[in-house]
């Protein structure tokens, strides 16, 4: 960690823009961790997962790679932090529609007023119940509704796409100081070679 301070050559704002990124990386795998196991339930059931779910699996993937192949790229020093700062501005603007849309029903949904369902016996009868309910045009609201386990999950979920939504803005903040740093460094180096 302190060899990785002073290979920084933005100081304590790079190292604490890299540290949120790997804050990042770990709660995107959760959220598709999450995610994909109701998806798989709910294709194993003969059920249509909800659009969000396929939404969030899909943002989610992307953004992974994204942030593999630039943490790559930045180490090096071969990507401007401008062209991430677009890009993480984009996925914030994502997560924060998949966050205010799952929200929505999430916000108002006691999950403990929701009929225990500890058993697997209880999730493949929800299953079953979720494919009279839901059709091609699946409702999220029944989906959440459905089961307790699935209510906490969701929140599990939501709570983490909250998450990633702070530390995207964090990343764009730093990243627009770190690109104002940038473009302030190279017209100094431009002035002192002439």
């Amino acid at each position: 960690m302190f060899k990785f301070l002073r290979v920084s050559k933005h100081g304590i704002l790079g190292v604490s823009y890299h540290i949120f990124r790997v804050a990042e990386f770990i709660t995107l795998i959760a959220i598709i961790g999450l995610t994909a196991s109701f998806v798989s339930s709910l294709v194993d059931a003969d059920v249509t997962p909800p659009s969000i779910l396929v939404a969030i699996l899909a943002l989610v993937s992307l953004t992974e790679v994204y942030i593999i192949i630039t943490s790559i790229l930045f180490y090096d020093h071969k990507m401007p932090f401008i062209w991430a700062l677009c890009t993480d501005s984009l996925i914030l603007a994502g997560l924060i529609v998949i966050a205010v849309e799952a929200g929505k029903p999430l916000s108002y949904l006691r999950c403990s007023d929701i009929g225990s369902s500890n058993s697997a016996f209880m999730f493949e009868s929800t299953l079953s119940n979720l494919a009279g309910v839901l059709s091609a045009g699946s409702v999220f609201s029944k989906f959440i509704a459905s089961a307790r386990h699935v209510c906490i999950e969701m929140k599990a979920i939501w709570g983490l796409i909250i998450a990633n939504c702070i530390f995207f803005a964090f990343t764009v903040l730093t990243g627009m100081i770190l690109s104002l740093m940038d473009r302030r460094a190279k017209r100094v180096k431009n002035n002192n070679d002439f």
